[in-house]
């Protein structure tokens, strides 16, 4: 059942994703209704269960996601984006549901995964001649690490 509450996550999550690595860009729009759905269902899921946990813990974690990103953001400017700061925003949504553990995961993937693909990335992508080497082609959109951890911490949480 855990995992079909988190369908409004990974569906945005993914979409996300996908626009980031097209455009280099995560609308805002996309990640306020991908997180106001998912928390209508664990809102719903708590009113079900009598249970204020279902939906206060993983606001706690999304939150929590996103002030650990946005830090790190203002560490080292141009590192991550504030739509990476978004995205983690509502991909702690989803993990945060999952549990402490699986959180961690979470974020022990999105390192290891990142590591791998900064590097990788300039590799899968042709490079533009119509665009200026200053273009967010010589970065790696972080977006689909972010969503790709998620994911498999997520399958981690039953094994």
């Amino acid at each position: 059942m855990a995992y079909i509450a988190v369908l409004p996550s990974l569906i945005c999550g993914l979409a996300l994703a996908l626009e980031d690595i097209r455009r280099f860009r995560v609308p805002r729009t996309w990640v306020a209704t991908g997180v106001l759905t998912q928390l209508a269902v664990f809102l719903a899921f708590s009113v079900f269960e009598h249970n204020p946990a279902k939906v206060l813990l993983p606001l706690g974690y999304a939150l929590f996601s996103a002030a650990i990103q946005f830090l790190l953001s203002r560490l080292k400017p141009g590192a991550l984006g504030f739509g990476d700061v978004t995205a983690s925003f509502l991909t702690g949504l989803a993990i945060g549901s999952f549990g402490l553990m699986p959180y961690l995961y979470w974020w022990l993937l999105m390192g290891v995964l990142g590591l791998l693909w900064i590097p990788l990335y300039p590799k899968l992508v042709k490079p533009s001649t119509s665009k200026p080497s200053s273009s967010p082609s010589s970065k790696a959109p972080f977006v689909p690490v972010i969503v790709t951890s998620a994911i498999i911490a997520a399958f981690l949480s039953v094994l």
